[in-house]
Parts: structure tokens; C-alpha cells; sequence
């Protein structure tokens, strides 16, 4: 299954050294909060979602160019 691409706001970054264990494998080494920009305007804790990188599903990420 695969994702159109979707625009998102990184809210934060974190890096994970040693790679987090959230008990699947790989463990994810990063991970990035995105908010949706329709979100903006709600709290931005509940706007997003955590992708978590390094672990075994792909994901791509591109700067937006304008």
C-alpha cells in the first residue's frame, strides 16, 4: 500500500541513540512529528502523528519546494 504524497509540518525532530525499542525490529533510530497544514490551528500535540525512521517500514521524506 502506498501513500499519495502529502505536504506536512515537521513539529519536531528526535534522534534515537541507542536505536528506541518499541518492540518491533529494526528499531527505529529517528523519529519526526508532522502536522497536517489544515491542523495548524489545533494543539499541536494532538494535530500530528510521530513517524518513527530506520525501522522496517520505508518511508520517504522530501523538503517542500514552493
Amino acid at each position: 500500500m502506498s501513500i499519495p504524497p502529502t505536504r506536512l509540518y515537521v513539529g519536531h525532530y528526535e534522534k534515537y541513540d541507542p536505536p528506541r525499542n518499541l518492540g518491533w525490529t529494526p528499531a527505529p533510530t529517528a523519529g519526526i512529528h508532522v502536522i497536517p497544514p489544515e491542523r495548524m490551528d489545533m494543539d499541536l500535540e494532538d494535530a500530528g502523528c510521530m513517524l518513527h525512521l530506520g525501522g522496517a517500514d520505508p518511508i520517504r521524506v522530501e523538503p517542500a519546494r514552493n
